[in-house]
C-alpha cells in the first residue's frame, strides 16, 4: 500500500486530511497494543520521525515525501533533464518561456500540484542571471543570500509591476 501511496504522491499534492490519516495509522501501529487498546506512549511523535542517525526510527513523514517528490519535477524542469515528458511540459505549459515564468493558474492536478511548489525550489537555490531572461528580479535570489522583494520589503510594496 505504501509504494501506491508514493507513486500517487509523486504526482498529486494530496490533502492535508490524507496526510493526517496516514499519520493517524502509522501512530497506531506503534502505540496500539493488544485488542487495540492503547499503549502508554514512551516517546512523542515527532521523535519517532527523526532519522535513525539523530535517535528517532526513521518514519517517513507523508507530507514531507508527497512535497519532496513533486519537487524534484521541479528540479529536473529546471535542469532540463526529462526526454518526452519534458518535452510534453515545454510545449503544453511553459510554451518556450523559463520556468519562472510559467502561468500559475490552469493547466492539470499534476502541473497545479507542481507550480505551487516554485518557493520550495527557491529556498536554497541560486541563479546565474545570463542575459536576465529567465530571472525574476524580485523574487530570485541572483545577488547576495535573500532575493530583493525581502531584502526591500518597503519598496517591493509599492511597486506597481514588480
Amino acid at each position: 500500500l505504501i509504494s501506491l501511496l508514493m507513486y500517487v504522491m509523486g504526482f498529486y499534492s494530496l490533502h492535508e486530511s490524507l496526510h493526517h490519516e496516514v499519520t493517524k495509522l502509522l501512530s497506531r501501529f506503534f502505540w496500539a497494543g493488544e485488542n487495540n487498546k492503547q499503549k502508554y506512549h514512551m516517546v512523542k511523535w515527532s521523535e519517532i520521525y527523526k532519522p535513525k542517525g539523530q535517535g528517532g526510527l526513521g518514519v517517513i513523514s507523508s507530507k514531507r515525501v508527497n512535497i519532496a517528490l513533486l519537487s524534484k519535477w521541479l528540479w529536473r524542469i529546471q535542469a532540463d533533464e526529462g526526454g518526452l515528458w519534458l518535452e510534453i511540459i515545454q510545449a503544453k505549459y511553459l510554451r518556450g518561456q523559463p520556468l519562472a515564468f510559467a502561468p500559475r493558474f490552469g493547466g492539470s492536478q499534476f502541473w497545479q500540484s507542481v507550480i505551487r511548489l516554485m518557493s520550495v525550489l527557491r529556498i536554497r537555490t541560486s541563479i546565474k542571471v545570463g542575459t536576465g531572461s529567465g530571472t525574476l528580479f524580485w523574487l530570485d535570489r541572483w545577488a547576495g543570500t535573500r532575493p530583493f522583494a525581502e531584502r526591500f520589503y518597503a519598496l517591493f510594496s509599492i511597486c506597481v509591476r514588480p
